[in-house]
């Protein structure tokens, strides 16, 4: 008899998500959601991560990206950890990512993506002290001379 879970999926999965959670949904599996299961491993997990067509932490970015602009930040907040700890998605690209999801999903979502991040770094202990400060002299200028020198606002 066929196995109803893909094993490349599950393998894929427990990678993406960490064993814990994996055996956790699975632990939690009634006949109810089942199907669910079956259809997110076999689908998800087997049929998109796993062909890597496109590289792992390129689909991080898309899913976190994905989950802001929809609005499902329980979902962000968990596959940003999972960005940060298992596809290792660089700091710059993450904080570049969040800024461009803000300009398009507004400053409400950008406010609850960076509570986020910043949340999960910190309970992961995670030091952003030594990122290079992202240059923001070609957006706007915060000086009093930058009303020209005419003094005008």
């Amino acid at each position: 008899m066929k196995p109803l879970m893909s094993s490349v999926g599950m393998e894929t999965r427990r990678k993406i998500l960490g064993d814990d959670w994996v055996d956790t949904n699975r632990h939690n599996t009634t006949e109810f959601d089942r199907a669910w299961q079956m259809y997110v491993t076999n689908i998800n997990w087997a049929g998109t991560w796993s062909r890597n067509i496109i590289p792992q932490q390129q689909l991080s970015l898309i899913n976190l990206a994905m989950l802001a602009a929809s609005g499902q930040m329980q979902e962000f907040e968990h596959h940003f950890r999972n960005a940060l700890l298992r596809t290792k998605v660089p700091l710059e690209q993450l904080r570049e990512l969040l800024l461009h999801v803000a300009q398009y999903c507004g400053i409400p979502t950008g406010t609850d993506m960076f509570r986020i991040a910043r949340r999960v770094l910190a309970e992961e202990r995670i030091d952003v002290s030594g990122m290079d400060p992202l240059d923001t002299n070609y957006l706007y200028s915060l000086s009093d001379d930058a009303a020209g020198s005419s003094g005008k606002r």
